[in-house]
């Protein structure tokens, strides 16, 4: 195993990509906490990991609240003593034309994919520096590399934004021990891509080099790898997970 007993919280932990990432962190032997709002689902995930012999928390958590990301962090340290991993996956995806999107739809999709990610760092940076060090794994997209193709623009302005925080963060606090790096996948079979017809997944595959689309899995392969030991070198990294759509 990777870890040993290690707590690692992942935002929108509750489904897709962050249910995989949740459920891969606990497999390799760590504590796994769920920020989400979905209390269903997020407690459903934590069931599922304490009965396959895990440890496990779900914490209901708004990211674009920065009251409630404090408290939950505060909740999370009460229960384990501490957090190691900060996994910021949380995000919604749009796609709004240019002329249509509304001020109110841009400034919640910056609220949560953006300021959650900034705020869920500045309140989880105090529970590492006592633990003297850290890792932070932030969940960027093919969209924050080269603009995207059918998503909106104001996912492609967070994502390419989480990039730059990255490479922010990576040198502010390398100094104390945190490691920051992120990943940028690709088209992967998650729900949303569920809605796809077959027709419009191949289309999609086509555009793939290498003629197929990504899992959740090798999502959380790619993070539990940049959390654990065997990356403590790495900082500052950006990690492209979309099967060479994007090569640079």
């Amino acid at each position: 195993m990777l870890f040993n007993g290690e707590v690692a919280i992942v935002t929108g932990g509750a489904r897709g990509i962050g249910e995989e990432i949740v459920k891969e962190f606990s497999r390799e032997g760590a504590k796994a906490v769920i920020f989400d709002i979905n209390d269903e689902k997020g407690k459903a995930v934590e069931d599922a990991i304490k009965k396959n012999g895990g440890d496990a928390l779900f914490v209901h958590c708004d990211v674009s609240n920065v009251d409630e990301i404090g408290k939950s962090v505060k909740l999370v340290i009460k229960k384990f003593g501490g957090i190691n991993i900060l996994v910021n996956n949380a995000g919604i995806l749009h796609s709004t034309s240019i002329e249509d999107i509304t001020e109110d739809e841009w400034d919640r999709i910056m609220a949560i994919n953006l300021k959650g990610m900034f705020f869920a760092i500045q309140k989880i940076l105090p529970s590492f520096e006592k633990a003297k060090g850290g890792k932070i794994v932030n969940i960027s997209s093919l969209a924050g590399r080269m603009g995207g193709f059918a998503n909106g623009l104001g996912y492609t302005a967070t994502k390419a934004a989480m990039i730059g925080l990255t490479y922010g963060f990576a040198r502010r606090l390398a100094d104390r021990n945190i490691n920051v790096n992120a990943i940028a996948p690709g088209p992967t079979e998650t729900d949303i891509l569920k809605a796809f017809s077959e027709e419009k997944k191949e289309e999609l595959r086509q555009l793939i080099p290498l003629k197929k689309l990504g899992t959740t899995k090798d999502i959380a392969y790619a993070v539990v790898f940049l959390s654990s030991s065997k990356a403590e070198f790495i900082t500052g990294a950006i990690l492209d997970v979309n099967g060479g759509m994007f090569m640079g």
